[in-house]
């Protein structure tokens, strides 16, 4: 019996050295010198040695009752602490990629979009109407100025028709 008890041990003992070295490598490629996150060595350092502790106590409760279980839970676990931020890159790398243009062409997208959802929202006419005065497109900040205007006559807004009239000119 006290050899399966020294197995035990060194069974935990390595495991849950391999997850502290494999957090400590996570976390060292997050603080890389081309990353703008670093984390402290000391920081880096508890969060191996907490997860070296919980691994060991984890593997060392459930190895005599399920050894072949804990074996395989330690791999998969590990692995994928390892694989996470490979897969986190490929997934970065499958977001659609920014259109080009004017920076501006975003913010106008998503607010004729609301306009789609809400066409009587003449604040999102006044905005839309800003956005493209700033893209330089005078004649459809008008045109966004002007139904803003009649949904929401206040002075602003007719003031507002009245200056993109002038700069259209």
């Amino acid at each position: 019996m006290p050899e399966m008890q020294f197995g035990v041990i060194i069974f935990c003992l390595l495991s849950a050295l391999s997850f502290f070295g494999a957090v400590l490598w996570v976390l060292g490629m997050k603080a890389g010198p081309s990353r703008r996150q670093t984390i402290s060595f000391p920081a880096a350092f508890l969060a191996g040695a907490v997860s070296f502790s919980l691994v060991y106590v984890l593997n060392r409760l459930a190895f005599p009752v399920r050894s072949k279980l804990t074996f395989a839970c330690n791999l998969v676990l590990l692995s994928g602490i390892l694989i996470f931020p490979r897969l986190k890159k490929k997934v970065r790398g499958l977001r659609p990629k920014k259109t080009k243009g004017h920076p501006l062409s975003i913010e106008a997208a998503a607010l004729e979009h609301m306009l789609e959802l809400d066409p009587l929202n003449a604040f999102c006419f006044e905005k839309l109407s800003e956005i493209y005065e700033k893209m330089g497109k005078t004649d459809r900040a008008l045109e966004a100025a002007s139904k803003a205007a009649k949904l929401d006559p206040t002075a602003d807004n007719k003031w507002r028709v009245e200056e993109l009239k002038k700069k259209s000119r």
